[in-house]
């Protein structure tokens, strides 16, 4: 028998919680000790460090990853909303939770014996899951997945960029290149670059008009990583259905590669109006233009994120319309005899 929640509080705790929010607690001290204070990889310096002083480095030096230092705010937001149903949960903490709490210290583990701070990355999720289910049980785990899988756009993917980049800045160029010849702006694809085509007539060598490369920072990596990020937490609140919220995160994709094939071919035409140095300035120092463009990305992606949000409602609304039927009959409460349903006829009221 646990002690009766207190009414009008914020947080109504009875004595089991209590105790719950102890475990939690030394849980944060542990979680602190470990990527707070020990000196863990050398990660991109040159001697090991924290795993935080890693991580915040690249959050406030890493424009790409910038967006990350949002994602633990953001978690600890969805937790305070769902807190009414989380404390209605009974906490049966599970053994369950025990062999995945050693697999994330052993991921920890390896990762410092390899010199490798993602498997730190890993660790700590695994931790987080193990912990859950040791404290909460297998119920408090399920309630809390979106706000724990959430947590993975926390931790800066750097090595990704070598696997996505390249092939993006490659579909960025070819799909702007037949973009471009089909609303009449003669131009060729050489490598992730683009080039006006040659001009026999006007004597106009490859690349004269213009010349326009898809540079790493163009790539659409920080677009493609914070639009899945901004996908994932608006279907969580907009959309019901597991098979929605999936539909629209990976949309989101092909929606970020969209709004960077819109930034190229409005920076191709700029530089034909304006010129180079007006329109796209250098790479330490990009135009107003050029830095104006880059919202081009977010509006359109953005944008079509809400369009196929927008569908998918639809969808559900077309699909899930129930049909009532003409009438209804029920039993007379005297005769048992079946009459219509409607409104309730005064004799009907005595009984």
């Amino acid at each position: 028998m646990t002690a009766p929640a207190r009414q009008g509080s914020l947080f109504p705790l009875s004595k089991e919680h209590l105790r719950l929010v102890t475990s939690v607690l030394t849980s944060v001290v542990i979680f602190v000790v470990l990527y707070g204070f020990i000196d863990y990889s050398t990660g991109y310096g040159q001697k090991r460090g924290t795993i935080y002083s890693g991580v915040t480095a690249q959050w406030w030096g890493m424009e790409d990853w910038s967006h990350c230092q949002l994602v633990p705010f953001a978690a600890l937001f969805i937790i305070y909303l769902e807190r009414a149903k989380l404390l209605a949960l009974p906490l049966r903490g599970s053994y369950g939770g025990l062999p995945i709490l050693f697999l994330g210290f052993f991921f920890y583990w390896f990762g410092f014996k390899a010199d490798n701070v993602y498997f730190s990355y890993a660790a700590a999720e695994t931790l987080l899951a193990g912990l859950i289910i040791w404290f909460g049980g297998w119920k408090w785990m399920r309630s809390l997945s979106f706000p724990w899988m959430f947590l993975i756009f926390m931790w800066p993917m750097i090595f990704l960029e070598g696997f996505i980049s390249t092939p993006l800045r490659n579909d960025v160029s070819h799909v702007s290149t037949l973009i471009l010849n089909i609303i009449g702006i003669p131009a060729v694809q050489n490598g992730t670059g683009l080039l006006s085509a040659a001009d026999v007539a006007l004597h106009l060598p490859e690349g004269q008009r213009f010349a326009i490369d898809v540079a790493l920072p163009c790539s659409g990596m920080r677009s493609l990583f914070a639009l899945l990020m901004v996908s994932a937490l608006y279907g969580y609140f907009s959309l019901k259905g597991a098979g929605n919220r999936l539909i629209l995160f990976l949309a989101a994709v092909p929606l970020a590669i969209a709004g960077n094939i819109s930034r190229i071919v409005m920076l191709t035409i700029g530089t034909i109006i304006m010129g180079s140095k007006t329109a796209i300035g250098t790479l330490d120092q990009p135009s107003f233009f050029h830095m104006l463009a880059g919202y081009v990305v977010f509006v359109v992606a953005l944008g079509g994120m809400f369009g196929v949000a927008s569908l998918l409602e639809l969808w559900d609304k077309v699909r899930g319309t129930p049909t009532q039927p003409a009438s209804q009959t029920l039993p007379h409460p005297l005769t048992n005899t079946p009459v219509p349903n409607g409104p309730a006829t005064a004799a009907e009221d005595l009984y």
